[in-house]
């Protein structure tokens, strides 16, 4: 629902703007390469594309999404007390953030340069896979238990710094560096099918991640 809405007011804010007159439109591809401070979080290369609009020489704004996928292996907690054997876990998650960036533009560094600074936000959305099983044996009785949850989205803040540097007359490439603020909430739900003494069969425990990371990236841009 929350990336339903920003995708919505994004995209509202876009069209508007690309109706004034005199401006510059340009849209892009681009790969990423994502560093998280969580060391939770592997580092990882993916891709998105981009609407880009010049009101003037010096400002504008992007509209964004991209597409990160990798692996976590660490549990949050072990809610049933120490497992009597291996654990086996796994969480696969596929992140779209989406996002927004006021930009000014500098004066020409050079014929065909300009820099930029950008200050933004957008949402997370994640689309994770959790599974995973162990077994917790008490006294005579072993409990065999399995995992399952999920990871949610959230809205994020971050800064820009970037260039431009134009290839000819229609085609940029554009190489920038941000830095995104944004925790990621994670639920992990433990359960077994055998009653254990309490009569409390799930439990699921709750993880604020702090996803604080550094973004690199390098694209083409076609202006119109």
């Amino acid at each position: 629902m929350k990336l339903t809405i920003a995708s919505g007011i994004f995209a509202l804010v876009f069209c508007l703007a690309a109706g004034v007159e005199g401006g510059e439109f340009r849209i892009g591809a681009h790969g990423n390469y994502i560093h998280p401070k969580d060391s939770a979080f592997d580092e990882q290369f993916g891709y998105g594309g981009a609407l880009k609009y010049k009101f003037t020489d010096t400002l504008g704004f992007e509209v964004g999404c991209d597409y990160f996928r990798w692996g976590v292996d660490e549990l949050i907690e072990m809610p049933y007390g120490q497992a009597s054997g291996p654990v086996y876990f796994n969480e696969t998650d596929r992140v779209f953030p989406i996002y927004f960036t006021a930009l000014i533009f500098s004066p020409n560094l050079e014929e065909d340069a300009r820099a930029y600074l950008g200050l933004g936000g957008g949402y997370y959305e994640v689309d994770a896979d959790i599974g995973g099983n162990y077994t917790v044996t008490i006294g005579d009785t072993s409990y065999p238990m399995t995992i399952d949850g999920e990871v949610k989205g959230q809205w994020s803040v971050h800064a820009a710094v970037g260039a431009d540097f134009m290839l000819s007359e229609h085609i940029f490439l554009n190489v920038e560096a941000r830095y995104v603020f944004v925790d990621l909430d994670r639920e992990q739900t433990h359960s077994t099918t055998v009653p254990t003494p309490t009569g409390i069969q799930s439990v699921t425990v709750k993880d604020e991640a702090d996803f604080n990371n550094w973004q690199v990236r390098l694209g083409l841009e076609y202006s119109f």
